[in-house]
């Protein structure tokens, strides 16, 4: 039986820890975790000693950055198959289980990624990973359509390339993907949920400055030998749709950004009847808030507060909506003013399923899904 290495590199963020840990509890493919901490002072010693049966090497000291804690972290626990996951992020129920049989049923491959979702720092559903696709090593160079905490790697095939490289702050993981794919290794676009990936304004994607910008144009003059980095706009425009304050330079460019989007999407599909900017991911428009007929929303919930009301925002603000939970509980309601507004029973299954159809519309809008949560259950 296939068994993962799994790392979690931590700097005072352990207050998301007890989701990634909680996560990996729902597991039953074998694993051994290394947690790396790099000196947090947030209560750090205490949330380890919670989770001490499922760590198999904890350090907690100053290091050299989450590159390098990552690079060590594997070569400190035993595993066929290696990945880390952030310590703000968090895997699906049972997600390195399906990775293990699409590993182990196919023996020639290296590399497995899957879907994913990203989340508020609360926790509430914010879109799909819109990205993703089946693999190409040209498409790869210009986008990271691999999301990296729903990506796995067999250890031989990550030790031939080298590892991660520790010189890079931003962009390890697509230069580890990049350098992967021009070794040959073999990948397989797994279409699982596997991961939710928060997205706050501290998280270091969001924060980052220039030297973001620049590995990213490293990557492009590198693996795919262009010397204007091409995928920039797109890059700055996906940082701006989760920026809740933008300043006026920021909307001013975000507005313009959007409307060449559009352009580029009709110029596109005259020449592609294909066209992946048109497709939909469970219902969801990639890259923007539009539903074609009825989404489905899948989130794991490891929280010990219960939902107590969903909180929807749609367009149309009028008109009847269904909302069915985990295929059970369903609901029909007429939104007001754009507001649903659901009570929900209480649920004990992690893995939720939110099942939303407009009535009178087959396309609509979902700006907006929150949660209002119990008080914590001890």
């Amino acid at each position: 039986m296939l068994t993962f290495a799994i790392v979690i590199p931590n700097f005072n963020q352990s207050r998301f820890l007890p989701t990634a840990f909680e996560s990996l509890r729902h597991q039953s493919a074998p694993f051994n975790l290394a947690v790396m901490d790099g000196g947090s002072t947030d209560g750090f010693n205490e949330v380890i000693k919670r989770y001490s049966d499922i760590i198999s090497h904890v350090t907690s000291t100053p290091d050299e950055g989450q590159a390098a804690a990552i690079r060590e972290g594997k070569q400190r626990v035993p595993g066929d198959i290696v990945a880390w996951l952030n310590a703000d992020d968090y895997y699906f129920p049972n997600a390195l289980d399906k990775v293990a049989v699409c590993f182990e049923e196919n023996p020639e491959l290296d590399v497995v990624y899957g879907n994913a979702i990203h989340v508020t720092e609360e926790g509430g559903f914010l879109s799909y990973f819109p990205p993703i696709q089946n693999f190409s090593a040209q498409d790869l160079t210009r986008s990271c359509f691999i999301c990296q905490p729903a990506c796995f790697v067999r250890r031989t095939a990550y030790e031939m390339v080298g590892g991660i490289d520790t010189a890079l702050q931003y962009t390890m993981d697509w230069d580890l993907w990049c350098r992967l794919s021009r070794s040959g290794a073999k990948f397989h676009y797994l279409d699982e949920m596997l991961a939710a990936v928060r997205y706050y304004t501290n998280t270091k994607t969001l924060s980052g400055d220039r030297d973001r910008y620049l590995e990213i144009w490293r990557i492009e003059r590198k693996y795919g030998r262009r010397l204007l980095p091409s995928s920039w706009p797109g890059f700055y425009f996906f940082d701006l749709s989760f920026k809740a304050e933008k300043t006026v330079a920021e909307r001013i460019a975000f507005s313009g950004l959007g409307v060449l989007r559009k352009l580029k999407k009709k110029l596109t599909m005259i020449y592609d009847s294909s066209n992946q900017l048109n497709s939909t991911i469970y219902g969801l428009r990639r890259w923007e808030p539009i539903v074609e007929g009825r989404c489905i929303i899948h989130m794991p919930w490891y929280d010990k507060r219960q939902w107590k009301r969903l909180r929807l925002r749609v367009q149309p603000s009028d008109a009847p909506y269904r909302i069915r939970v985990n295929n059970g509980y369903t609901q029909g309601l007429s939104a007001k003013e754009g507001s649903l507004v659901v009570d929900v029973p209480r649920l004990e299954d992690v893995y939720r399923t939110i099942s939303i159809e407009c009535m009178a519309r087959h396309q609509w809008r979902l700006f907006e899904f929150s949660c209002e949560l119990t008080e914590a259950v001890l």
